[in-house]
């Protein structure tokens, strides 16, 4: 480190004189912003510090230093006093995906969840304490267990929606609830099992665990029999239908989870070609009973699979049959390795939006683990890393990872019963602020020391800045605003390890900059109003 000492002051630049110790300013260098901060009559740069006489300096005149009492010395073993600043441009004229939103799915089948998820109390958590505005419904192949050979003898009235001790049916009353709050929440559905009866091995569930390729079902009888396909698609319009004048009516649907897939719990297989053609058959049934706004999504397999056979097969044959890629509206992907341990990496999340852009189609993550809840686990390989990943690197439109809550801390729930952990807090830095409508813009670079997204609700006038700063170290984050009318000012919201989404301030916006401490091991949301730059 060079200390440059001066008996008058400390002359940087030819910018100005700092006289007092423990003062800190900014270096600018052609165009190029560095810290300095001054200890006892000492400048600490990290950058270059004009060893100056009058010649040459700017400024120089206004300051005058005695030369000959400057000493420029080697100190051995000093730390930098600021670490190099990280700049990030957010450009409001690169716009990216639209976010439909964030959501769940829930414990339907153990009672004392069931009773949770039907107080107010819970429900106001769900919408407006972590700000979801979608959820994810379990469609219960048991509702309907009589066979039918005429599949238009299916009908939504002889449902049984208080199967299995109200596995169903909590999704209505919870679907009610939340949309008495919010009745903009979007409900969406998908298939684990259809009726057993519409099935080659009668069974909602196989006997062990197992998978095959899109190509093929290979010796796995846990599929529907394909002299049932029209029941199939039959028995989920109808299901549409039943929750629609139940009042939480379906914003989409998928016909499989996981199609890949069979488990000795509820689980139905599809190869590729299979999968392809119920889209198709789905589409048909839906837009001839008046459901043509419901979207279709799927396969719901997992986002890393991209080998043969697996999640980039089943995308080739969807884009190879015009049909099919037609009917389907969203691609939805889990965020697993195995069905279990989250995969959260911004790799997979990007290869698997370059396999789908030209498509044309949102990509929506519908399921996935979320990691750990102790600090600082949300921002390393957690719920923090998950979603921005998904958001910035994948283009991710929604994301609607496996549960709300469970009854101990758990890799898949972002709660513990109705109360928050720092992983919730981590989630709600996207999901208080990030509302439907908001279109991701450029923050550049997303990825780094910090990572960083922007997204700009126009109808709204919001713009929200979310940075992540995972490691041991203090950096200064430098966001530089482009193509924005605003913002003047910025509201910042933190989690750490004191901290639990609390605001610790205002950042002023001058000359389109705005810079912020990052603290170790910390997430910041900053939320400010802003529009587009008019031409």
């Amino acid at each position: 480190m060079l200390i440059l000492l001066c008996n008058r002051g400390i002359l940087t630049s030819g910018f100005g004189l700092w006289p007092e110790p423990g003062v800190g300013g900014v270096l600018r260098e052609e165009g190029i912003m560095r810290k300095v901060v001054v200890i006892s009559g000492v400048v600490l740069s990290l950058g270059v510090v004009c060893l100056a006489g009058y010649g040459g300096v700017s400024g120089a005149a206004e300051y005058p230093c005695l030369i000959g009492s400057m000493a420029l010395m080697q100190i051995e073993g000093v730390a930098d006093a600021v670490r190099p600043e990280i700049a990030v441009v957010v450009d409001g004229g690169k716009r990216h995906q639209t976010i439909e939103g964030f959501g769940t799915c829930l414990v339907a089948w153990v009672g004392r969840f069931r009773d949770l998820y039907r107080t107010e109390e819970f429900q106001r958590i769900y919408v407006e304490g972590v700000g979801c505005n979608m959820l994810r419904v379990n469609m219960w192949g048991p509702t309907y267990e009589r066979p039918t050979e005429d599949w238009r003898g299916i009908s939504c009235e002889d449902f049984d929606m208080d199967a299995d001790g109200g596995r169903p049916r909590i999704f209505v009353d919870f679907g009610l609830g939340i949309r008495k709050i919010d009745p903009r929440v979007k409900i969406i559905g998908t298939v684990w099992s259809p009726p057993a009866w519409m099935k080659v091995n009668q069974s909602i569930t196989d006997k062990r665990s197992g998978a095959i390729r899109a190509a093929s079902y290979g010796t796995i009888n846990n599929r529907v029999d394909p002299k049932y396909f029209r029941h199939f698609c039959k028995w989920m319009v109808e299901y549409v239908k039943l929750h629609d004048k139940m009042g939480v009516p379906f914003y989409a649907v998928s016909p499989g989870n996981e199609v890949q897939f069979t488990q000795s719990f509820e689980s139905c297989v599809w190869d590729g070609k299979d999968f392809a053609a119920i889209v198709i058959m789905l589409r048909e049934m839906l837009n001839a009973e008046g459901y043509k706004h419901v979207k279709i999504f799927g396969p719901e397999t997992m986002t890393s699979h991209l080998y043969e056979g697996g999640t980039g097969s089943y995308v080739d044959m969807i884009k190879g049959n015009a049909g099919a890629l037609a009917a389907l509206d969203v691609f939805a992907t889990h965020g697993y390795e195995d069905g279990v341990k989250g995969e959260m990496s911004a790799t997979s999340s990007r290869q698997f939006w370059e396999l789908i852009a030209e498509a044309g189609k949102p990509f929506w993550i519908t399921e996935g683990g979320t990691g750990n809840h102790d600090w600082p686990s949300p921002i390393h390989q957690g719920i923090g890393n998950a979603i921005h990943n998904a958001l910035v690197a994948g283009n991710c439109s929604a994301f609607v990872p496996w549960q709300i809550t469970e009854g101990k801390p758990s890799i898949h729930a972002m709660m513990v019963m109705d109360k928050y952990t720092p992983k919730t807090y981590t989630a709600m830095h996207y999901s208080r602020f990030i509302r439907p409508g908001a279109q991701r813009i450029d923050a550049e670079p997303g990825f780094g020391a910090v990572q960083v997204g922007a997204f700009l609700h126009e109808a709204n006038g919001d713009v929200t800045v979310v940075a992540i700063n995972p490691g041991e170290q203090a950096e200064t984050l430098s966001l530089v605003f482009r193509n924005l009318e605003g913002p003047a000012l910025l509201k910042a919201y933190r989690t750490s390890a004191s901290e639990n989404l609390q605001e610790v301030g205002e950042v002023r916006v001058r000359d389109s900059r705005a810079e912020f401490r990052m603290t170790p091991q910390s997430i910041v949301t900053f939320s400010g109003k802003a529009r587009p730059q008019s031409p």
